[in-house]
């Protein structure tokens, strides 16, 4: 009788452990997903690579990720072999559609840093004449992807980023235009190139896609950064007719 109840008791404990290792495995897919979504978001979205620092420190908590999975997969299914395998299969398959590109980019970064030291890369200018002949052969799809190569290669280079927003209005895309025109706005540090840019933007926002806060939040920034430029003053009467507008 004793030993029926102990039985009984193991029984109920290794159900349990079983399914406390389903709910974490569960659990721990939940960020797996979540950011390998996001940093392919932020790659074939916004065309950026993240920080080598964030690449390296997320490879590693991958690697710690796919250790415990596996290990809960192993208590959770520890009679179920073929589901084993077949789940197992399933999480290589989707780091490799999830983080084969990060790991890709990271490698690509070792090897370019190996083969030319930054303080060497860092003297290079970006070459835009490829980019230029196809777009002024009416070719922007290609001109952009060009541009698109030399953002990768320049993430710093505020013109890049305002060609890009060029060749997004000239497509006819106002909405990815936007975005790249304050990716350039932010890295410049020129009053008349900024407010140039502001003023484009503001005409997009406002005319194009019906979002003047964005307008405002644009000329309110612009204020800001150089408040004692040469054209604050109308720069401000502007914020203010849009600010009595809304």
């Amino acid at each position: 009788m004793a030993g029926g109840v102990e039985a009984s008791n193991r029984l109920a404990e290794f159900d349990l452990l079983e399914w406390g290792a389903r709910i974490l495995t569960g659990a721990a897919l939940v960020p797996y997903l979540a950011w390998g979504v996001y940093t392919l978001r932020v790659r074939y979205r916004y065309h950026e690579d993240l920080p080598a620092a964030a690449q390296a420190a997320t490879l590693l908590a991958l690697g710690l990720f796919y250790i415990l999975e596996f290990y809960l997969l192993g208590v959770a299914m520890r009679n179920m072999k073929v589901y084993y395998a077949f789940a197992v299969l399933g999480l290589a398959v989707s780091g490799a559609a999830l983080y084969g590109p990060l790991l890709i980019s990271m490698i690509s970064r070792l090897l370019v840093d190996a083969i030319m030291p930054a303080e060497r890369s860092s003297t290079r200018e970006p070459h835009y004449a490829p980019a230029e002949a196809l777009e002024r052969d009416g070719d922007f799809e290609g001109a952009l992807r060009e541009y698109l190569v030399i953002a990768r290669i320049f993430p710093k280079e505020a013109t890049v980023y305002l060609r890009i927003g060029d060749l997004h209005t000239k497509l006819e895309r106002p909405e990815d235009a936007v975005t790249w025109f304050e990716r350039g706005l932010a890295l410049l540090d020129s009053a008349d190139k900024g407010l140039r840019i502001v003023n484009r933007l503001c005409a997009i926002y406002t005319r194009q896609l019906e979002r003047p806060e964005d307008a405002r939040r644009l000329l309110h920034d612009y204020l800001e950064k150089y408040p004692t430029a040469e054209y604050a003053d109308s720069v401000h009467k502007r914020l203010q007719r849009l600010q009595e507008s809304a």
